[in-house]
């Protein structure tokens, strides 16, 4: 879509007609990266061009000021839309990569998050006692040991300092379990192995 504006030539005194550029709508932006009308418009709802008005995604006014783009909120067909100016789809362009990635990282770990509780909830049915969130952290991580720390934190709606402390203690006693069992029993009886051994398998449940 190209619009055309009226600037006033000082060397003549008339009214000239210049073109500011090709405009074009976030659904044709979209099509430019290759994404369908609503993933684009998630995309730019978090880079913040687009915000949450009712059920739809719209540019601001602010961001219009700015020159970022239009509003057309009264069409004939009714349907109010955006377009998106030559500036906007520069800046765009330029933390479009960054913002898709994490987009996408941020609905992945929202859908761990989601993994995570079912299946805590799951295991924690069958129990009498509750883990507690000690419990829980070292649970989540024996379980995901991939997850990262602060998608553990999100699950279980606590700090991510405090499940920094429980999984450093988790790995802490780990280090030290490996460390035992590596020690030489030549010098001891076969009931002193025994003995060891099942207070270091009783110490990792």
């Amino acid at each position: 879509m190209e619009y055309h504006q009226e600037v006033l030539d000082r060397g003549t005194g008339h009214l000239t007609t210049q073109s500011p550029g090709d405009w074009i709508t976030v659904t044709e932006l979209g099509q430019r990266y290759g994404m369908g009308p609503r993933k684009v418009r998630a995309i730019l709802h978090h880079m913040g061009v687009l915000g949450r008005e009712g059920r739809s995604y719209r540019l601001s006014r602010q961001l219009v000021d700015q020159g970022i783009g239009l509003r057309h909120d009264f069409t004939r067909s009714g349907h109010a839309f955006d377009v998106i100016s030559p500036k906007g789809q520069g800046i765009i362009s330029s933390v479009w990569s960054e913002t898709v990635t994490d987009y996408e990282a941020e609905a992945a770990s929202s859908d761990l998050v989601a993994t995570v509780r079912e299946a805590l909830s799951a295991f924690e049915a069958g129990r009498r006692e509750p883990l507690g969130t000690s419990g829980e952290v070292r649970w989540v991580l024996d379980h995901f040991p991939d997850i990262k720390l602060n998608v553990v934190a999100k699950a279980l709606e606590v700090s991510p300092a405090l499940v920094t402390r429980y999984a450093n203690q988790r790995a802490s006693e780990t280090a030290y379990r490996k460390r035992k069992m590596q020690e030489p029993l030549e010098e001891l009886s076969v009931t002193e192995k025994l003995s060891r051994m099942v207070v270091l398998t009783h110490d990792a449940d």
